[in-house]
């Protein structure tokens, strides 16, 4: 099952990347979010239980745009146009640090203390990001906006996780992902209607999104939250350390980088070395919505 999260959160960045070479990011994370939104919905409403606890979810509006607005809607659309600017190993790596970003968000606005081992993990992981994007600046892959982009969808998601821990922590993930993803689909589409009317995808295109949605990004979200179930959060914390080296090879794989330098690979080593302080820890930690966010 680890190996199973990994390939999935590697294919949602490689096929994303592939995704938005020759269509609109919007669009893509548009029809992402809705077909995503769609197979939750249907897994969730199969049970009586699972419809009562949706309606629950439902009935708190507010909570429901807020958390939609920064965890799914910014998080997509940043990510995806950024990908479109920088790539995917570089956005992914951007993104890589986003335990770093809890931790600092944490502190600042939300009264949570980090200790010397977490703030030397944020301080290793995002010196060592930053030469990765100084690499990538240098081979020309790098672009101010969109490294702006991306990280302030990374920042998005670390406040995202503390409001979904004291707002949405008595209700089932299963039963709050589809709603918040509902959410998040009605506030892309408008921003997406100007290239849908445009530029519409093309048949490829379409299939490419039901295929990102339906078959890779729903069902990591599944298998996330069954691992976590399983061995606990900082084990899947763990595990998915190894998706910015996945998705760095996978990039080359296919041809759309070279291959990784030893530089490059110091790098990424140092920035998962970095988070790994940040986000394992020598004793179990209860699950917390910031440690399940991906």
């Amino acid at each position: 099952m680890p190996a199973v999260l990994v390939l999935l959160l590697s294919g949602t960045w490689l096929l994303s990347g592939a995704l938005v070479t020759g269509t609109d990011p919007l669009i893509v994370a548009v029809g992402r979010t809705a077909v995503c939104c769609a197979v939750l919905t249907a897994v969730a409403a199969a049970r009586a239980d699972g419809r009562a606890e949706l309606r629950r979810v439902a009935a708190r509006p507010g909570t429901v745009w807020l958390l939609g607005l920064l965890g799914f809607a910014g998080y997509a659309a940043g990510t995806l146009l950024a990908v479109s600017r920088i790539g995917t190993s570089l956005a992914n790596i951007v993104v890589a640090l986003l335990p770093c970003a809890t931790v600092a968000v944490g502190a600042l606005f939300f009264g949570e203390r980090s200790g010397f081992r977490k703030a030397l993990g944020a301080v290793l992981a995002c010196v060592a990001a930053a030469g990765y994007a100084a690499l990538g600046a240098g081979a020309g892959n790098a672009d101010g906006t969109g490294l702006l982009l991306v990280a302030g969808a990374t920042v998005a998601f670390a406040v995202y996780g503390f409001l979904y821990r004291e707002r949405m922590s008595g209700l089932p993930p299963l039963t709050v992902l589809p709603v918040l993803l509902a959410a998040a689909t009605c506030l892309l589409l408008p921003m997406a209607l100007p290239a849908l009317v445009s530029r519409p995808p093309t048949p490829a295109a379409i299939g490419g999104i039901a295929l990102l949605g339906g078959a890779v990004y729903a069902p990591a979200y599944l298998v996330q939250h069954r691992l976590i179930l399983m061995r606990g959060p900082v084990f899947t914390a763990a595990v998915q350390l190894a998706v910015p080296f996945t998705v760095r090879l996978g990039d080359w794989a296919l041809g759309s980088a070279p291959a990784p330098s030893a530089a490059e690979l110091l790098l990424l080593a140092v920035c998962c070395g970095g988070i790994a302080l940040v986000t394992v820890q020598p004793s179990p930690q209860r699950l917390t919505g910031t440690e399940t966010a991906q």
